[in-house]
């Protein structure tokens, strides 16, 4: 099997017509749209979901309601909730239900044999995985430091599966890059990040997970720190802990718009007021949503230059 790491390719818009995703419109859209519906087939429904699902047990915040069927990669936000409650035991059970849900996701010889379309996908996913690391365990690591670790690994062959489940091609794209080739994607740089929060809660194991990931955990937080600065523990701490006053310029957002899966709340965070984002959030929205891309509404207010001052440190504080 080759090593190469080069994967699906980059298209124009997140999906086709047809999956379910809320578009950016001239509208909208009510509280009531706030739901992340599971869909079947639907990635990046999953994604977000999975996302969500982390943001809000960091936050100490229930899980997210069973609105129907549940894709059974998103027990990987339960493992981390329950990592965070201190059960070690029960969170490495969860990542082994994850991984064999992974397995039964990659195409097997025999598949492939009965349908070769599937040979780019199994050796695309089998590649990558066969490029992680293998946790370090037995005499001397903590358990936690090893379950942690290993959900650093688990995150990385859940988003891959989805990506390959989601992209319209298995071609020209890196996966451990995370970068489509020769033209950009909007899939680039798609994948599960751990909560900010952790930076401040979890800093050793963050750490020992970026060292035990190498390039291969990419960016493993969702802190917006400023680029070239993600693995900067010191400042991810600092965003952890005082977002409000580690978060000032404007420049520390892309100014990006929500594009899919989007909330009146990252609408409102993206081009509004603190009144706007006051009104979302008093609606009952939810601040820890993520969008397919793993950005919250706190991602979008940072590319928002009309919101300043004071009324943007009380925008980061009601959004963190």
């Amino acid at each position: 099997m080759s090593r190469q790491t080069v994967i699906a390719g980059a298209a124009a818009l997140l999906l086709a017509a047809g999956t379910g995703v809320w578009w950016l419109t001239g509208h909208l859209p009510s509280p009531a749209g706030e739901e992340l519906v599971p869909l079947p087939g639907d990635g990046l429904v999953t994604f977000a979901r999975i996302q969500t699902e982390m943001n809000r047990a960091a936050a100490g915040k229930s899980a997210l309601p069973a609105d129907g069927p549940a894709d059974p990669l998103e027990a990987i936000g339960v493992a981390l909730r329950e990592f965070l409650a201190g059960n070690t035991v029960g969170a490495a059970h969860l990542l082994d239900d994850v991984e064999a849900e992974i397995d039964s996701r990659v195409p097997t010889d025999e598949q492939v044999a009965a349908d070769p379309l599937l040979a780019d996908k199994e050796e695309w996913l089998v590649s990558y995985f066969e490029l992680l690391p293998e946790p370090e365990s037995g005499k001397g690591v903590k358990a936690d430091t090893y379950v942690f670790n290993r959900f650093a690994v688990v995150m990385r062959k859940v988003d891959a599966v989805l990506l390959a489940e989601t992209l319209p091609t298995l071609k020209g794209y890196d996966l451990v890059a995370r970068k489509s080739a020769p033209d950009p994607s909007v899939f680039d740089g798609m994948m599960l990040r751990f909560p900010c929060r952790l930076a401040a809660s979890h800093r050793a194991l963050l750490e020992g997970a970026a060292k035990t990931m190498d390039q291969l955990g990419a960016v493993l937080t969702d802190c917006p720190a400023p680029k070239g600065h993600e693995a900067d523990f010191a400042l991810l701490e600092r965003i952890a802990r005082d977002p409000a006053g580690a978060l000032t310029s404007p420049s520390e957002g892309d100014a990006a718009l929500p594009r899919d899966l989007r909330t009146t709340l990252m609408t409102a965070a993206a081009k509004g007021t603190l009144a706007d984002i006051s009104k979302a959030l008093a609606a009952g929205a939810d601040p820890q949503r993520a969008d397919a891309r793993g950005r919250t509404a706190l991602h979008y207010l940072l590319g928002n230059a009309a919101v300043a001052g004071a009324d943007r440190a009380a925008a980061i504080k009601l959004l963190y």
